[in-house]
Parts: structure tokens; sequence; C-alpha cells
């Protein structure tokens, strides 16, 4: 009888499979410290999300932020006659509104404050220009007193807060536009047309001021000027005039 070969999986092998080391997964050790960080970066992005959501929705309720000029802007662009200046606290709505650079001038604030001096530029003849538009600027008391005396049919775009701003007009600008000059026209959040009162209507604070301004004997920094009698009129119709004093 012949004999069988021996198995593949007698004992010979099985011994040699034994004596082989078994294998370990290593396990990797998660440091607190990426925990953390993990931890942080969910909660930022989360923030963000929400943030930005937020952000969203606010601009959907409510798209304009700070005074609105564009009811202003378009009330002036459709009773505006050729050639009439306008002189406007934001110039880039009048521009966009009249499509033109013609006949518009910037009201920035006294060139000591931070408003002129951020929003305004000098331009290639050497005067103030807007930053952005490149229209002329007015920077000082003195020159707005000047554009109104010279000017009965300019129009003013302004806003109740800039005039009580002590950043922006408070102070001899608007006490010379409150004394000079009447509203015409009025739109919800404070934007206002006026224009130049007769001289009968205009305040002698508003005048007084005028001429020491156009003398240099003023301080445009200061803030604590009175307004004086504005003998503003209140009326929505652009056609409506200010009440004449005797």
């Amino acid at each position: 009888m012949q004999e069988q070969p021996e198995s593949r999986t007698g004992p010979a092998v099985i011994g040699a499979t034994r004596r082989r080391a078994p294998r370990r997964l290593v396990s990797v050790s998660t440091r607190p410290e990426r925990v953390v960080a993990i931890i942080f970066a969910v909660v930022l992005a989360a923030a963000v999300s929400t943030y930005d959501v937020a952000g969203i929705r606010n601009l959907h309720l409510d798209p304009v932020t700070g005074v609105d000029y564009l009811p202003v802007v378009k009330y002036v662009e459709a009773r505006r006659e050729p050639g009439q200046q306008v002189l406007v606290a934001l110039p880039p709505p009048a521009y966009l509104a009249f499509g033109s650079r013609d006949n518009l001038v910037f009201l920035s604030s006294p060139l000591a404050r931070k408003r002129a001096q951020r929003y305004t530029r000098i331009g290639a003849d050497g005067n103030y220009v807007d930053y952005w538009t490149g229209v002329d600027s007015i920077v000082d008391t003195a020159g707005l007193c000047r554009l109104i005396s010279s000017d009965p049919k300019l129009l003013i775009i302004v806003d109740e807060s800039r005039l009580e701003a002590d950043w922006a007009f408070k102070g001899t600008m608007a006490a010379v536009i409150d004394g000079m000059t009447y509203i015409r026209y009025e739109a919800d959040g404070g934007a206002m047309v006026r224009g130049v009162s007769p001289l009968p209507s205009r305040s002698s604070r508003a005048e007084q001021i005028c001429a020491e301004a156009l003398t240099g004997n003023i301080d445009e920094n200061a803030t604590d000027d009175e307004t004086g009698d504005s003998n503003q009129s209140t009326s929505n119709d652009i056609n409506a005039e200010p009440t004449t004093s005797p």
C-alpha cells in the first residue's frame, strides 16, 4: 500500500503559522486640541451663516440704509428746468437720476470736518470736487452764501439728519440753509428739496453769518450756532413760496 503524501495543513505548517506574530490594529488617539478646533470651526461657520441670513433678510425688508434720496432726486428730475443748478448733499443718487453731472454741485461740509476731507479731492483746476462724481464742491460757509445769493433758482437737496449732525452741516451751514431757503418738498425719512427764499423772507441771523463768512471772520467748525428764524414752508408743492415778511 502506497503512503499518502502529508497534507499541507500538517503539524509543520501549523507550527509555522503559530510562530507568526499576530497583527495589531494601531488605534489613533484623538487629541483634545483637534476636537476643540473642530467644534470652534463648526460654531464659527454657524455664526457666519446666521449673520448672512439675517443681513439678507434685513436688506429685503429695508433695502435702504440711511436717508433715502431717491424720492427727492426723482421729484427734482421731473420738475427741473434746463440749466437749473442743484446743490446736493449726496451727489451719486442725483447723478443717476439726472443722467448728467451738468449743473450739479456737492455740499460736503466745512473743510475742517472729516466729511469734506473724505469725500472731496482737489481737481485739475485746483478747486475741491466731489470724490466720486467730480462735480464742484462747497467746502465752506462763504461758498454756500455766494451760491445762494447768486442763483435765486438754486435747488438744494439735503436731509434733516445731516443738518443736525456735527460731522456735516450743524452750525453755520445749517443756519444759512435754514435761514435763507425754504422747504419745497419733503419725503419720508427727512430728505427734502429746498428753494432760495426771497430777500424779505431771509433771517437776519443767516444774513449776518454770511457777512461774517465772506470776510473770513467765522469759525467754520463751530456747532453751537443758533439757527434763527427760518420762515420755512412745509408745503409739498414745489411751486409754494414762503410767507413774505412785511
